[in-house]
């Protein structure tokens, strides 16, 4: 009875321990309110994900996340693919050209 305590509670320790990871975002196409909410809310679904602040000011972000469950790459997947640049990754034309107006990049003359 005694080991299947132990083992329970190594099992709950393990599960409940969290390898915390903070990483810097560098957001350069956010433009508007809508586009920091967006990312934060996107972000938020995906599991691993502990917090999520974006600053429109400084366009740029940081995510704290459990490394053995998801990684900066996933995370940076998930910010292009509903249409914005993080990290000198390119968003994605198709989910770009979705966004609302506000959110787009004004074009250069």
């Amino acid at each position: 009875m005694k080991k299947i305590i132990a083992s329970l509670f190594c099992l709950i320790f393990i599960s409940c321990s969290s390898d915390k990871t903070t990483a810097e975002l560098k957001l350069d196409s956010i433009q508007c309110l809508m586009c920091s909410y967006s990312i934060e809310e996107n972000l938020r679904e995906l599991r691993g994900v502990k917090k999520v602040q974006v600053d429109l000011k400084n366009k740029s972000g940081r995510v704290v996340f459990n490394a053995n469950i998801i990684d900066l790459s996933i995370i940076e997947n998930k910010i292009t693919s509903i249409g914005y640049n993080v990290n000198n990754k390119l968003a994605d034309i198709r989910a770009y050209e979705k966004l609302e107006l506000c959110c787009k990049k004004p074009k250069e003359n």
